[in-house]
């Protein structure tokens, strides 16, 4: 048995339970979560500043990664990409609550003409997008650092 089996790579710890990739799919569901809730408090966000006229149509996707990556506690490319595609999907449904197109105010037909959009529109959505995956890749240990088993005394 290594040394690094017995103390955890981190401290004392006398469990594999102690390692930072214990639980993984734990780890991915809570930024999973993480990415649900902050694309939504984005949008409840969005409103709220549109009524003081300003276009935060960033906020959707990049709210969606900082709470991914903050309660993911750690570096993942795949939950990245989810959260970028969230925080595109964020925006969209946003954009198209904000401003419906006159013609028809489905969302499949939002959807069909995406690409009449005006341009801040558009690189606004992509940005937020954009700043969903890179906030969603994370980093070692999150924000909170979550103690994993229990320590052993000394």
């Amino acid at each position: 048995m290594d040394l690094e089996e017995t103390t955890g790579p981190k401290g004392n710890c006398g469990s594999r339970a102690c390692r930072t990739d214990a639980c993984p799919v734990l780890d991915l569901l809570l930024g999973a979560v993480g990415a649900v809730a902050g694309g939504a408090l984005g949008y409840l966000l969005f409103f709220a500043i549109a009524r003081h006229g300003f276009y935060a149509m960033v906020l959707p996707g990049a709210l969606a990664g900082l709470c991914c990556g903050a309660l993911s506690g750690r570096k993942s490319v795949p939950l990245g990409i989810l959260c970028g595609i969230l925080g595109l999907a964020a925006g969209v449904l946003t954009e198209w609550r904000f401003a419906p197109f006159v013609k028809d105010h489905r969302l499949s037909f939002f959807l069909a003409h995406l690409h009449q959009l005006n341009r801040v529109s558009q690189i606004m959505i992509a940005l937020g997008g954009g700043f969903a995956f890179w906030f969603g890749l994370g980093r070692e240990g999150g924000v909170w650092p979550r103690r994993r088993g229990r320590p052993v005394s000394s």
